[in-house]
């Protein structure tokens, strides 16, 4: 695939980006809770612990982020709450998930390419049905992904789909043909997004109950939440626990008071300062299953504007952020240092990249002989710590004669005016931790409307294009690694640091299952 080909796709897109929210922000990892005691954060089981043998609860009640203009469409989405996300993931199924490190079949049954991957078929399982009991079909998958190849949060990784040649036999086998080479097909768009429910839905249905998954839709209300109920006929068996309630509620230590107060028994994505409250507390637990599941923190440098417009005062800029300083501080420990680029301890991720160290004399001789006194800063505290980091950074320029002049907007108008973004010169954000290959041409491609830095590199473009083309494994990754040295000494991304996930739950919870951030609940038990 020609790099111009590449980058013009993306252009194209970029007038709808103000109908794209943070769903590709808040895209995460899948991983399994098992049963655990208050101290225990390595993810391992609880020794002695028998939950099988205990007396099973049926209900379960779960805080998470909304508000009041929530859709029940995730690929509609904004993203800037994950209410919509989870119950979206426990109503339908997807055709794949991500669980750990790599990508699993959910609905799927068989997902598989001709070797040029320009044509990928799937193979659906038998005998899934829709809550109505109607077979889930061919015909409903190739709809499926048709919406969501038209909405805000998938039209990026189904953009390369020739949906007027692709075609169902009706029944089990979808064959999607391709415009020109995807080797990259599951990594970036099934992977990451796909849902399914019947062919012919419209935007009303969301809001009734038309999946196949392992949860059926009571009700639903942006305001108040929702209330699913187990479906019994579910193609893997009725979930143990009958009844979830997921319960909107905006602020991290809200949800932590929720939890130890007895209003909810699951508070999603608590904050590190509230998890070490709850830690010691008898019959409280915290998870925390380490950097593969993790916020990415993020600056992000204007390129196209001076003084990032220089790559010497990039690379001056990366060397003056104190990243251990950041982490210790802002995550209390609870993180990792980051290196400019993402996936840090997922697959694909270059390990051979040298660790950028702190540099604080070269940092401010640059900025001195560039004669740069200040630079201007936008942030939104979509999640807890991005205004710390923000503060933490000023308190580092001040020692090179810099000023930060800081623009605060809040989370549920950033998305609104995007030109705020694009002009400022430095961005303050994050991403939830992907592979490199999920997140390496949306974030960092040029032309791509989530590329924030607008660094737009020819040699870097060819990388990604060569390797989204490359039908051999192997040369696929020799692309991808080179990508990302190429990403790493000349880009304009500074991931300073990865902060862990945590989640609190009462004692006795088991067999949770998180994707995307939010619990999947299909295998759960409450003893």
């Amino acid at each position: 695939m020609a790099a111009s080909s590449f980058t013009e796709r993306f252009i194209s897109r970029r007038n709808c980006i103000k109908l794209m929210g943070g769903f590709a922000l808040a895209a995460g990892t899948a991983m399994v809770l098992p049963g655990c005691n208050s101290n225990n954060q390595s993810g391992q089981p609880t020794e002695g612990s028998d939950s099988d043998a205990a007396e099973q609860k049926d209900s379960l009640r779960i805080g998470i982020t909304g508000k009041s203009t929530d859709v029940l469409d995730m690929a509609a989405a904004d993203g800037s709450t994950l209410l919509p996300f989870a119950v979206c993931l426990n109503v339908f199924d997807s055709l794949m998930l991500m669980k750990d490190d790599e990508f699993v079949n959910q609905l799927a049954e068989e997902v598989t390419s001709n070797e040029d991957a320009t044509q990928w078929t799937i193979r659906i399982r038998e005998g899934a049905t829709f809550h109505n009991g109607n077979p889930v079909t061919a015909d409903d998958v190739l709809y499926s992904l048709q919406h969501v190849a038209n909405s805000p949060n998938g039209m990026m990784g189904y953009m390369y789909v020739d949906w007027e040649n692709s075609s169902t036999d009706g029944d089990r086998t979808v064959t999607l043909a391709m415009m020109q080479p995807h080797a990259t097909f599951v990594e970036e768009a099934l992977g990451e997004i796909s849902p399914i429910f019947p062919n012919g839905s419209s935007d009303e249905d969301f809001n009734t109950d038309i999946g196949s998954g392992p949860y059926k839709l009571v009700s639903f209300s942006a305001d108040t939440g929702a209330v699913l109920e187990a479906y019994e006929d579910y193609w893997d068996g009725a979930p143990s626990i009958k009844t979830v309630e997921f319960v909107p509620m905006a602020e991290a230590a809200t949800r932590t008071t929720a939890l130890t107060g007895g209003q909810i028994d699951f508070a999603n994505q608590i904050s590190a300062t509230d998890a070490a409250s709850i830690e010691g507390n008898e019959g409280f637990e915290v998870f925390a299953p380490g950097v593969g599941h993790s916020s990415a923190y993020k600056f992000c440098l204007n390129a196209t504007k001076p003084p990032f417009d220089d790559p010497e005062v990039r690379k001056a800029f990366k060397a003056i952020v104190d990243r251990e300083s950041m982490v210790e501080t802002i995550t209390r420990g609870q993180g990792e240092v980051g290196n400019d680029v993402m996936g840090k301890g997922l697959s694909g991720y270059n390990e051979s990249l040298p660790q950028r160290e702190y540099d604080l004399d070269a940092a401010v001789k640059v900025f001195q002989d560039k004669g740069i006194t200040s630079l201007d800063v936008l942030t939104s505290e979509m999640i807890s710590g991005i205004k710390d980091s923000v503060d933490m950074l000023a308190q580092q320029m001040e020692k090179a004669g810099v000023t930060l002049n800081v623009t605060e907007v809040d989370p549920a108008n950033l998305f609104t005016d995007m030109n705020a973004i694009y002009n400022t010169q430095v961005f303050a954000t994050y991403l939830l931790n992907r592979p490199y290959v999920t997140t390496a041409a949306i974030y960092t491609g040029g032309g791509s409307p989530y590329n924030f830095s607008q660094w737009n590199d020819e040699e870097y473009n060819a990388l990604l294009a060569e390797g989204m083309a490359t039908g051999d494994e192997s040369a696929r990754a020799d692309a991808y690694s080179k990508s990302q040295e190429r990403l790493w000494e000349e880009g304009a991304e500074v991931v300073w640091g990865y902060a862990y996930e945590l989640y609190g739950h009462i004692a006795g919870l088991d067999g949770v299952t998180i994707s995307h951030s939010v619990p999947l609940l299909s295998k759960a038990t409450l003893s």
